[in-house]
């Protein structure tokens, strides 16, 4: 199968997952936000220009945004996201950086790398949605208190989805 055609297939499945499935799913009380879009944001590959990053999260945040006909709150928090994938990367690249074949998967750069970076980037996203979310000053702490919650159970959801779905790589 053409790898192109893959690439596109696993970042845009994510979205239309979370367009007809997720979108008004309530988990643990409200507690967890489990945006499925972000799977696609975190699986576009390493070497994307940081404007193609900033053009697909507008283009994910808007399309949550009008399928849930919210005012541009999921598009701000994915630009926010998108804006820290490049610096994510950079933090956590190996000393030879990234070479031309690595993909942001599991398969590719292991479990503990893939883990780091979906928990530091979700990270981002939640404080930049469940804050703009709150709205007031006293909300904050439990609006600090869902971005733990959907952080850590979000990354896990995306670790067992990958874990599940992706192949193994073959080592020589």
């Amino acid at each position: 199968m053409n790898s192109q055609l893959l690439t596109y297939g696993r970042v845009l499945l994510p979205l239309l997952l979370h367009i007809f499935f997720f979108q008004h799913a309530t988990f643990a009380g409200g507690w967890w936000f489990l945006g499925f879009h972000l799977l696609g944001l975190l699986l576009i590959p390493l070497q994307a220009s940081p404007l193609f990053l900033l053009l697909v999260g507008a283009s994910f945040g808007a399309i949550v945004d009008a399928a849930t006909l919210e005012g541009g709150l999921f598009m701000s928090s994915a630009v926010w996201m998108a804006l820290a994938i490049p610096a994510v990367n950079r933090l956590l690249a190996p000393r030879e950086g990234y070479e031309i074949t690595d993909q942001p998967t599991i398969a590719s750069m292991g479990i503990r790398w893939f883990t780091v970076r979906t928990l530091l980037l979700l990270f981002a996203h939640h404080v930049w949605l469940f804050t703009l979310e709150a709205g007031r000053w006293d909300l904050l702490g439990q609006a600090f208190g869902k971005v733990m919650a959907s952080t850590l159970l979000s990354t896990t959801a995306f670790l067992l989805v990958l874990m599940l779905t992706q192949s193994q790589r073959r080592k020589r």
